[in-house]
Order: structure tokens, then C-alpha cells, then sequence
């Protein structure tokens, strides 16, 4: 059974898991593959890990893992419908069904919160949240921490005080 959390909830009671992914390209059914996973929770990494282009076996003994986790919480991640959408396409090509999940997007707190940026991407919000990662971006790990920094720090800036407030949305795995 998977948690369902109400929108009025308040946002640092219930469970939030960070995600980041990165890939060979854009668009997994044009080719592109999962190369990083990065799961964290407040206190600590739930998986980490680096696969092989069109290599299987390591994917299909994480994806379960990575699937039943997300379940658990709230999934934030900065423009994090590309990530889902990726371990969609992986699940359904190896026969894993996801769960319904909701998840809060950074990128949309960036562009609710930084009117005057030029753009929105992970190192602009940084940059002007005055958070500098550990280690160089575009790594699964290094980018889950950031963003784990970069949304506490736009929760209390933007005082978003429950869920609702933070754009919290559905997904529904099976339309995705």
C-alpha cells in the first residue's frame, strides 16, 4: 500500500526523497539510457548508483528497489518529470510497474520564486539561493544533494508551509 499525503499537510511531516537521474541523451525510446541513479531521504542516501549503457543487469536488480521507495514519500527533484519519466519507460520495458506517486517539482518553485532569473536551471537556482553543491554537477548524487539543499531553502524562503503550497501533484504511473 502506498501513502497518499494530503495537500494540506504539513510539508516537513511527512517523508520527502530526492531524486536525480542522469542519461546518454533526452528521450529513452529514441535510444538514451540511464547512466546514474541518486535516491536520498533528509538524512541519507537510499540508493546510488552507476550503470552501464545497455547493460540490464544492474538496472533490473535496482529498479524494484528504486520503484518500492519511491512509493514512500514525496519525490522532489529539479525538473524531476524527466527522471520519472525515464524510469517509466525502464520499468515498462522491464516489466515493473511503478506506483502512484506525488512529487514536487523544483524547477517550478524556481520559476515561482526567481521572477527575474534568466533561466531556471539546478546551477541558476543555486547560484541565487547561495548554495554551493559538493562536488560537480551533473552527477545523479552530487544533484540530489543540491536539490535536497535548494528546496529547503525555497520552502523557507517562499514560506511554503504545507504541500499544496509547494506544487504538490499526482502521477499517475500507469498514464504516464
Amino acid at each position: 500500500m502506498r501513502s497518499t499525503f494530503r495537500t494540506t499537510g504539513d510539508i516537513k511531516s511527512v517523508p520527502i526523497l530526492f531524486l536525480d537521474i542522469e542519461t546518454t541523451g533526452l528521450h529513452p525510446d529514441r535510444g538514451a539510457w540511464i547512466t546514474e541513479i541518486a535516491l536520498l531521504g533528509d538524512r541519507g542516501v537510499r540508493l546510488a548508483t552507476k550503470l552501464q549503457p545497455g547493460d540490464d543487469r544492474i538496472l533490473s536488480t535496482k529498479l524494484p528497489y528504486l520503484i518500492d521507495q519511491l512509493g514512500s514519500g514525496v519525490v522532489v527533484g529539479h525538473n524531476v518529470q524527466f527522471d520519472l519519466r525515464f524510469i517509466a519507460y525502464e520499468a515498462d520495458r522491464l516489466g515493473e510497474t511503478g506506483p502512484d506517486l506525488q512529487f514536487i517539482d523544483t524547477l517550478g518553485l524556481a520559476r515561482k520564486l526567481l521572477t527575474r532569473a534568466r533561466d531556471h536551471c539546478l546551477k541558476t537556482a543555486l547560484r541565487a539561493f547561495d548554495i554551493t553543491p559538493r562536488g560537480e554537477l551533473h552527477s545523479a548524487i552530487t544533484d540530489a544533494r543540491a536539490v535536497r539543499s535548494l528546496f529547503w531553502r525555497m520552502i523557507d524562503h517562499g514560506g511554503f508551509g504545507t504541500l499544496a503550497d509547494a506544487g504538490l501533484k499526482p502521477l499517475n504511473w500507469r498514464a504516464f
